[in-house]
């Protein structure tokens, strides 16, 4: 029996989670299906795969992966039964947390807290020991210094936050979010139909600490915001990114607690009069009296200017109205930007690309906010990328960049360039100049079959004008070196199966035929 315990306390609740709906299953299931059935997240399964067949393994029995298809335990029903009695007989002893999870706690639990706490209360509230603290407190300490956080810890004293309200909330919207150092195994989820979730909280009741954050994370009302965001998109006559909504939501809520509990923002009075002065303050001013009125609070100005700077900085779908006009140097910047991207591509028309200029805009203007205000945002949402192949575009970006800094004094982050080079790919095939005068189709099947390929190509690739059907028995080494391009839906004899311009799709045209013409054209 003893070794029985030690077994079950190496599965975590999640773990054992996992493991019941395999056993129940009783037949291969993906990690997705897994995580749409405990509303997990695909990742926060493979996560805790390592876990569950340690678990196995204790117990005699085999986890097996089957490459696209799934995890299975390979047991019979009446087994399979068995180890489910066995894993219920343990779940109401205690919670078991992942060394993430865990670190992941504490720090919250740290930065909600006012007063100091001594090992011996965390070692209580968190039923590990003492060295297992000590280690954990190592490692949130680490990604609090580069948060501006100093993680007080004296004898006799005890362990305590401290630092300015600003880096605290900001802290706090990382953790939440899961982008810290120990954020493997994220302990809360983010989405606009459910706001914030907290991952434990059907266990909160087994372990204090769990039940300390499981009541922090009820507190912050993230649905409320997301509507007032919403609200506040209305006023503002355009529309935030879908992601940035929740990232503003996340900040609105998680300021409406602080205040809650006397904590406010301390901004210098000449960046006050700065904001005060931009359209966003009205609408800064009305989301803080909605928020300090639903939670019988009164907002400082420091305050309204935290909302307003967060607005400021979050990416939008357009430029909102007026925006550029109070922002002059945005302007500015953006027709020298154009001028630039057109001069590097050698397409003049480039620099009429509205879309273009409204991307560029839309990516640079709310950066050199973050950057001005001091503001994290999540990188996982502002983090796209191309192959490395695309070296010209990469080449336009960092240029892009330098030019940034020398109009703005901001130095855009790699994620900002990243973004940067995915807006020039677009613009660089939206404008260039196909050189295709000469494209062969060639659809031995009929007729018929011919017309429907042409007709799917004008639609998708109106650009490619002159299309010429020919037979595959008219096909001649001449015609083969004058075309541009050959779209064929059978093989064609040997000889010109190696040559680059011949492209074999399907005469309904299929998306994967598409994505290889496209690379072609590119």
């Amino acid at each position: 029996m003893k070794g029985f315990v030690q077994a079950m306390l190496t599965l975590t609740t999640r773990q054992r989670d996992i493991l019941r709906v395999i056993l129940d299953v009783n037949r291969p299931i993906g990690s997705v299906e897994l995580a749409e059935l405990l509303r997990l997240t695909p990742r926060q399964v493979v996560y805790s795969m390592q876990g569950v067949k340690v678990w196995l393994k204790q117990n005699n029995q085999d986890l097996a992966v089957l490459p696209g298809v799934g995890f299975v335990v390979p047991v019979a029903a009446d087994h399979a039964h068995e180890l489910v009695k066995k894993i219920n007989i343990q779940s109401g002893m205690h919670i078991v947390l992942s060394v993430s999870q865990r670190q992941q706690l504490l720090a919250l639990f740290l930065l909600t807290r006012k007063e100091p706490f001594i090992l011996t209360q965390l070692e209580q509230i968190s039923q590990v020991s003492r060295m297992t603290i000590l280690k954990d407190l190592d490692e949130i300490e680490k990604w609090m210094q580069g948060q501006k956080i100093r993680l007080i810890r004296k004898p006799h004293f005890g362990i305590q936050v401290s630092g300015a309200e600003h880096d605290c909330q900001q802290a706090l919207a990382e953790l939440l979010w899961g982008e810290t150092s120990f954020s493997g195994d994220p302990i809360t989820e983010i989405t606009h139909a459910e706001g914030l979730k907290f991952e434990l909280q059907s266990d909160a009741q087994l372990l204090s600490l769990v039940e300390y954050v499981n009541d922090f994370v009820s507190s912050l009302h993230m649905r409320r915001a997301i509507g007032l965001v919403a609200k506040s998109e209305e006023q503002l006559g355009g529309r935030f990114t879908d992601d940035a909504v929740l990232h503003l939501a996340l900040v609105f809520a998680i300021m409406s607690n602080r205040i809650q509990g006397g904590n406010h923002l301390d901004t210098n009075e000449k960046l006050v009069a700065s904001l005060q002065s931009a359209k966003m303050w009205s609408v800064a001013s009305y989301v803080a009296s909605r928020l300090g009125r639903e939670s019988n609070t009164s907002w400082k100005t420091g305050d309204v200017a935290g909302i307003a700077m967060e607005m400021m900085a979050a990416p939008r779908n357009e430029v909102f109205p007026g925006e550029l006009e109070r922002e002059s140097d945005f302007s500015a910047l953006s027709e020298r930007l154009m001028e630039h991207i057109s001069l590097a591509f050698g397409i003049s028309k480039i620099k009429h690309d509205r879309t273009l200029q409204n991307g560029l805009l839309n990516n640079i203007v709310p950066a050199c906010f973050r950057q001005r205000f001091n503001l994290w945002f999540p990188v996982a949402l502002n983090n796209a990328s191309l192959p490395d192949e695309h070296e010209k575009e990469y080449a336009v970006a960092q240029e892009i960049s330098q030019l940034v800094y020398e109009f703005t004094g901001v130095t855009l982050p790699q994620s900002e360039i990243n973004n940067l080079v995915v807006l020039l790919r677009a613009a660089f095939i939206r404008n260039r100049s196909y050189r295709f005068d000469h494209v062969i189709v060639i659809c031995p099947s009929g007729m018929a079959t011919a017309q429907l390929l042409v007709a799917r190509l004008h639609a998708r690739f109106p650009n490619l004008s002159n299309l010429e059907v020919i037979s595959l028995r008219d096909l001649t080494p001449a015609l083969v070196s004058s075309a541009d391009l050959i779209l064929t839906t059978v093989p064609l004899p040997r000889q010109y199966v190696s040559n680059p311009k011949v492209l074999q799709v399907h005469p309904l045209l299929m998306p994967e035929d598409i994505e290889t013409i496209t690379q072609f054209l590119s």
